[in-house]
């Protein structure tokens, strides 16, 4: 007879930890835009959209409770995304409202924004 041989194995993790825990790691990054990006909140927008420049992470923007849009908001957009996806890195609107979508169009931002194909 054969000695019965003994391995030692290292505990699994519970099921479903690993995609859990790349799930977490990849989590997207945002916030909620707004009703008004006027010329008065551009400076805030800016601070918060220049925190988020460098993650790596998608960076997510809730625009669905837009209103008005300034053209200095959507300059500031434009600039974001630009820079974003030079470095590689996502960004999507989520929900963007008609006033979003219609002031993108109306100035020419809509495919730098990646807006072009969104219906609201």
């Amino acid at each position: 007879m054969r000695p019965a041989s003994t391995t030692v194995r290292a505990p699994r993790p519970p099921r479903g930890a690993k995609h859990a825990a790349l799930a977490l790691a990849a989590k997207p990054k945002g916030f909620s835009l707004p009703a008004e990006l006027d010329i008065a909140g551009a400076s805030t927008l800016q601070q918060r959209l220049e925190s988020l420049l460098d993650m790596p992470e998608r960076v997510q923007l809730d625009a669905s409770e837009v209103q008005r849009v300034h053209s200095a908001a959507l300059q500031l957009f434009c600039l974001f995304c630009r820079d974003r996806r030079a470095q590689g890195r996502d960004v999507e609107f989520l929900r963007p409202s008609p006033a979003l979508l219609s002031a993108a169009a109306l100035l020419g931002a809509s495919t730098l924004l990646q807006l072009a194909s969104v219906r609201s």
